[in-house]
């Protein structure tokens, strides 16, 4: 099941190609279980060489590319957290920039992602961390602290749904609710996109289930929520969800569904060939052919 515990019990997968081969085990990890095998790779490569490795990680990520480096970035996010310590959030952050400035292309949202979500979590001791950046009477905390450089609240809006999921004890309209009130409109949608993939897992694959949870969302977030979570769960390895949503969706959200699908199809697919066995499992004719017009053009 896509589950958090299952994430966490396949970081050994990662321990161990990092113990057998070193740097080069990397090409042997999947996707899978939002790529936990990176991670347990990278956070077992940080613990034992310390952050002076993580060059030589990152390069070899971006040989297998942007799916594969993107998690590694975001891997790398929870490692630094955890080796400068959870206080020390803002000194993780900045590691993340001077790997932005180290390595071309590093894709420096996700490792700042991952130090937010590793706040959030701070399981990599064996439990919470008491020190995290969590206040349980601030629903907007830590996004709203002002140490905070802006170009990092992208990252933590994208993780404060889970956090506010968790104090009002999975009650979605209240989040929903909360997200609504972030003032910065581009910070909203991010919210809102960390709302939608906290359900995403809730749904556990169901299509009427996804609706159902995204109908509980401010109206004007809805279909958003929806299309959200069919990009997600084909991103973690689903190939079923994703075309059932994009066919049950009203009108004026099919468009969006399909086009950002098409999207992430492209992404995953590594020939002409696997994309278009993609989308010979769109569901409605109309959209399958635009599908295989979308990867000639």
């Amino acid at each position: 099941p896509f589950t958090g515990k299952t994430h966490h019990l396949n970081h050994v997968s990662g321990d161990y190609l990092y113990e057998t081969y070193g740097a080069g085990g990397l090409v042997k990890c999947k996707d899978y279980f939002l790529s936990s095998c990176y991670h347990g790779f990278i956070l077992h490569a940080i613990g034992s060489n310390g952050i002076d490795s993580m060059d030589e990680i990152m390069n070899e990520c971006k040989k297998f590319g942007v799916t594969v480096v993107s998690q590694c970035s975001h891997a790398l996010g929870h490692g630094l957290l955890v080796w400068v310590g959870y206080p020390n959030l803002l000194k993780a952050l900045e590691l993340c920039d001077k790997m932005n400035e180290r390595i071309d292309d590093f894709p420096v949202f996700n490792c700042r992602d991952g130090v937010f979500m590793e706040n959030v979590w701070g399981v990599h001791e064996g439990k919470p961390s008491p020190e995290r950046w969590v206040k349980s009477d601030d629903h907007f905390y830590p996004c709203n602290d002002p140490r905070i450089n802006p170009k990092h609240l992208n990252g933590c809006w994208s993780n404060q749904p889970t956090l506010m999921y968790q104090m009002f004890k999975g009650d979605l309209r209240k989040v929903g609710d909360e997200c609504l009130k972030v003032k910065n409109s581009d910070h909203q949608k991010t919210c809102f996109n960390g709302l939608s993939r906290q359900i995403h897992p809730l749904t556990k694959g169901d299509v009427n289930s996804t609706f159902e949870l995204c109908s509980l969302l401010p109206p004007e977030w809805v279909d958003y929520c929806t299309t959200t979570i069919a990009l997600s769960d084909f991103s973690v390895g689903g190939r079923d969800l994703s075309f059932k949503i994009c066919a049950k969706i009203n009108e004026s959200g099919k468009e969006s569904c399909y086009h950002s699908l098409y999207g992430v199809m492209l992404v995953y697919s590594n020939t002409d060939e696997e994309y278009q066995k993609f989308c010979s499992d769109i569901l409605e004719e109309e959209w399958k052919k635009g599908c295989i017009a979308n990867k000639r053009a």
